[in-house]
């Protein structure tokens, strides 16, 4: 490619719902500058963040493609994208790497980093493919080292998260992108990861907090302490649950008409008047029918009650309960229902909903492109290969200026956490190397035990789940 090009990346997330796709430049400061994107309905193409028909994916992502290529200059084409994955089968695994030091020990070198490093690089999941590899805990004799080298000890671990997905949900991906559509897969990035990363702050992700992404076919649950992801958990359940669950009503529906039904609709504001009714048309063409508005918000505010319930459940059963006092940050589109917000304040925890960071976007880029697009904003952030290869042109094309994106004006960053995400690039996974300490306003805490800190800190999140419980079984609101 010319040098004289600036570099473009491409990406595409991979989304029960949509399809989303985006066309970036990066700044020297790493910031995203969107040239374009867009998004397509998957229509059933993609079932729980998996490609369910690669035939018809592959039709869409083409399309896509072509869309997205309409605002790329003369001479220039996508020929490598990055894929964002959320699918069922996605989890995060601990892997505990060590090396002996010697009865006396020994000060630590980057070569001893290294070996660990080499170490986990072996591991493997029978099944299951290993997408990234966060940065590692440290400890030396046990005790919590943020950096190790430099530090004489006898025995030195390294925890790591390895983010795993179905082997199969993989071989579709890449048949889809490079058999049928003859496209480098520059990388599968874990969607979650990356939008976590992009959005929590730094105090978030050292003291504790859980990233909760609900979305159409399924719920992410990213939990991070220490500035480093300590368990994913991906949920069967989203927006198209709500969506079925509308087809039961009194009147039955298609599901094309109770998505339209719940979109235009929907809310969980139960305390509305048992006589109000509303009209809605159906997308074939047909009659229009009437429904209770009342009836709509119970189905409603149930299912969703019950999506927040499993949530909270899995943080405090897998032990968590206690180390996310920074409560939940909540993104997806199930949160933008109507009352969802105001039902969350009456439970009175710690919760905010979910921005990308002021320093992950270049300024210019609206607000309402980045709600939009966070996802494919946030993945783009961590796209390290450009996507967009160039032909060579006469030298007075070359000269002219590249397109600018045209966005309304936004506010300075602030900083970010210097939390990392690994991605599945073409030789493989990448480390991401923590090499700076957690500030020591942050640290405190953390050289307890996880089991001491249990029990140590006020947790809300069994009261919150009570809450839930008995919500959701009785119907009845605080």
């Amino acid at each position: 490619m010319n040098e004289r090009r600036d570099s473009i990346y491409a990406v595409i997330n991979l989304g029960s719902s949509y399809l989303s796709g985006l066309l970036a430049y990066k700044g020297s400061d790493g910031r995203v500058e969107p040239i374009t994107a867009h998004r397509i309905p998957t229509h059933g193409c993609i079932r729980q963040g998996c490609i369910h028909n690669i035939e018809e994916a592959a039709r869409l992502i083409s399309l896509l493609i072509d869309r997205l290529s309409e605002s790329l200059p003369d001479g220039a084409s996508i020929t490598g994208v990055y894929v964002g994955l959320e699918c069922r089968s996605m989890h995060a695994e601990t892997y505990l790497a060590s090396i002996q030091l010697g009865e006396e020990g020994r000060i630590v070198t980057q070569d001893d980093l290294k070996a660990l490093e080499d170490e986990v690089n072996q591991a493997k999941y029978s099944g299951m493919e290993i997408l990234s590899v966060t940065d590692p805990r440290y400890r030396a004799d046990g005790k919590r080292e943020y950096t190790p080298r430099g530090v004489r000890c006898r025995q030195l671990e390294a925890t790591y998260q390895l983010v795993v997905a179905r082997q199969n949900i993989i071989t579709n991906v890449e048949e889809t992108i490079t058999k049928r559509l003859g496209l480098r897969l520059l990388g599968i990035i874990p969607t979650p990861i990356a939008e976590a990363v992009a959005t929590l702050t730094t105090e978030e992700s050292a003291l504790g907090c859980a990233y909760v992404n609900i979305g159409g076919g399924t719920t992410s649950i990213a939990i991070y302490q220490e500035r480093l992801l300590s368990a994913l958990y991906i949920l069967p359940l989203g927006g198209d649950n709500i969506t079925r669950d509308l087809t039961h009503l009194n009147t039955r529906l298609l599901e094309s008409d109770a998505e339209l039904l719940k979109l235009q609709h929907g809310s969980m504001n139960t305390s509305v008047s048992k006589t109000l009714q509303i009209e809605a048309t159906s997308t074939t063409g047909g009659q229009s029918k009437t429904f209770s508005q009342l009836d709509i918000n119970r189905y409603i505010d149930a299912r969703v009650r019950e999506i927040l319930k499993n949530v909270i459940s899995i943080i405090d059963e897998a032990g968590f309960g206690a180390n996310v006092p920074k409560g939940l940050i909540l993104a997806g589109g199930v949160t933008q229902t109507d009352y969802f917000y105001d039902t969350l304040r009456k439970l009175r925890f710690e919760f905010r909903e979910a921005r990308l960071r002021r320093d992950v976007y270049a300024e210019g880029v609206s607000p309402e492109f980045v709600e939009e697009y966070a996802s494919v904003i946030a993945l783009a952030w961590g796209a390290k290969k450009e996507g967009v290869s160039y032909e060579v042109l006469p030298l007075e094309t070359l000269m002219e200026e590249r397109p600018e994106p045209a966005f309304s004006t936004i506010e300075p960053s602030h900083p970010s956490p210097s939390t990392t995400s690994g991605e599945r690039l073409e030789g493989g996974y990448t480390f991401h190397n923590q090499t700076d300490p957690l500030p020591e306003e942050y640290a405190g805490e953390e050289e307890e035990s996880r089991e001491e800190s249990r029990v140590q800190r006020p947790s809300w999140i069994s009261r919150v789940k009570d809450q839930l419980t008995e919500i959701f079984d009785t119907g009845e609101d605080d």
